[in-house]
């Protein structure tokens, strides 16, 4: 789903579509915070894709991602992926974010202080943690229980 990030720029590839997203979204942030409230309170999780001069709004839920794209010339495209939902694409971002952990940590260039990346670290593991934590009460639910 995300490359590595790559001076401040990364591809998201999702459904046979490819974007470069910039860094002016604060992608680990601002995606897992969406994916854990989603997950946690059964919303939709949205997030918004800056790419230069272009722009996109992936939303996620039930049964299918929709990534709504717009062109420079405010020309507007709908994509949807139906075999990937909310669920799947939260276990995708945490997968992601884990395996380029440290360029994530690095990823926002508008905090490269020591005192910012030690910061950035800690929040972002705990982030990734109730992320995860918010994954596996999501598939408890999803999981048919006997009754009682």
């Amino acid at each position: 789903m995300l490359s590595a990030p790559l001076h401040g720029w990364t591809t998201l590839s999702l459904g046979g579509q490819e974007y470069e997203v910039s860094y002016l979204v604060d992608i680990p942030f601002e995606w897992l915070i969406a994916c854990k409230t989603a997950l946690t309170h059964n919303i939709p999780a949205s997030f918004f894709m800056e790419l230069e001069g272009e722009h996109c709004l992936l939303t996620s839920y039930q049964s299918a991602t929709h990534i709504i794209h717009c062109d420079h010339e405010d020309v507007y495209t709908l994509h949807t992926i139906e075999d990937v939902d909310v669920l799947a694409l939260s276990r995708m971002l945490v997968h992601d974010i884990r395996a380029y952990f440290d360029e994530w940590v690095k990823w926002y260039p508008f905090e490269e202080t020591d005192e910012d990346l030690i910061r950035r670290r800690a929040a972002l593991t705990t982030l990734l943690a109730e992320t995860a934590a918010a994954i596996t009460a999501a598939e408890e639910r999803r999981r048919p229980h006997p009754p009682q």
